[in-house]
């Protein structure tokens, strides 16, 4: 649950407390809808539970809040870098409201591991994980997502490791943003 308080911490702290978000994921990679299919299941009503969100519904936002509310990282230094939502679109209007919001193309030189992924699909985000590791030569991240498969999809049963291109497109225009959480 989220405790609606004020953390004050230093950058040190604040890399610390990410490298407990990502650790809080990688735990639960795995983690499966039961039934499959349903939206639901004793971990993942978990997850909707804490993104104050009614079970069976769509859930890849639910882990990340969820990753970041039992890591006490919500609201940090003032600033509430996520709300307690299931929607990726809700999310991503909360994050470019307080300047969190960071394009594909500013990421590429400054994208680090406990940002949250955003995918645009469908005229709006739909999708979301937690920025694990990066790599600038090559182009690429890795994340861990809820709602997931083995192909990256949006609708799967899972909670997952993917490796994405930054550079990668959808609908003509950049497939990836991220909210900056440090």
């Amino acid at each position: 649950m989220m405790t609606g308080k004020t953390i004050m911490m230093s950058a040190a702290e604040k890399a610390a407390r990410l490298q407990a978000v990502i650790a809080k994921a990688t735990a639960y990679i795995g983690t499966k809808e039961d039934p499959i299919g349903s939206n639901r299941g004793r971990d993942v009503d978990r997850f909707l539970l804490a993104a104050n969100c009614a079970p069976g519904n769509s859930w890849c936002m639910a882990f990340v809040v969820a990753m970041f509310a039992w890591c006490n990282y919500t609201d940090v230094n003032g600033v509430k870098i996520l709300i307690p939502t299931a929607s990726c679109q809700a999310q991503a209007n909360h994050a470019r409201g307080l300047g969190l919001l960071v394009s594909a193309d500013d990421a590429r030189t400054a994208l680090q591991p406990g940002w949250v992924m955003l995918v645009w699909e469908g005229g709006g985000y739909h999708h979301a994980g937690i920025v694990t590791a990066y790599n600038p030569f090559l182009g690429t991240f890795e994340t861990i997502e809820g709602n997931t498969n083995t192909t990256g999809g949006r609708e799967g049963t899972c909670v997952a490791r993917q490796r994405r291109r930054i550079r990668d497109l959808n609908e003509g225009r950049a497939k990836y943003a991220f909210i900056r959480t440090a």
